[in-house]
């Protein structure tokens, strides 16, 4: 009867488990002519604040990290698929990283951007912060992103959290 019950207990929590779980997923081949293709130069600003509230509603902001503005391409969709799914992804083609712009967050989490082109984007950046536990210091946090559509000459404000 306990080996029934364990088997059950088995199968009800393998239902809760998404099936795509923990499979990772990968880039296509890298589409140069897309990338070549996106302007450079624009006339828009991004400006937010990166953060992560814990449980006890404390903010946590995201002090002296990089927060990234990739560019929205069918060749990054899966970065921002991993990201809502929570699965592991491959490493992008270096060439792709050439077109993401990165500026570090201050004390408070704010960030900028200038000069940036109307098009899509996503907006990337890890939140940490060290607390005591147990066995002493853990970091603690997670990756927060969000989608983006920026007109030309548009100012935004953003929020960048989970």
């Amino acid at each position: 009867m306990r080996h029934l019950l364990v088997a059950l207990l088995g199968l009800a929590l393998a239902g809760c488990i998404s099936p795509n779980q923990g499979r990772p997923l990968h880039f296509d081949e890298f589409p140069s002519a897309e990338y070549q293709a996106l302007p450079v130069h624009g006339n828009g600003r991004i400006d937010g604040r990166a953060f992560l509230r814990t449980r006890a509603g404390t903010v946590k902001p995201a002090a002296g990290k990089d927060v990234a503005l990739i560019p929205a391409t069918r060749y990054m969709a899966p970065l921002y698929k991993a990201y809502q799914e929570r699965r592991p992804l491959g490493e992008p083609d270096a060439r792709a990283k050439i077109y993401t712009r990165t500026v570090r967050a201050d004390a408070e989490g704010r960030f900028s951007f200038g000069q940036v082109p109307a098009g899509r984007y996503y907006l990337s950046c890890e939140v940490t912060w060290e607390t005591t536990g147990a066995t002493g210091p853990t970091t603690v946090g997670a990756t927060v992103m969000a989608p983006l559509t920026l007109r030309e000459g548009e100012e935004v404000q953003v929020e960048l959290t989970r």
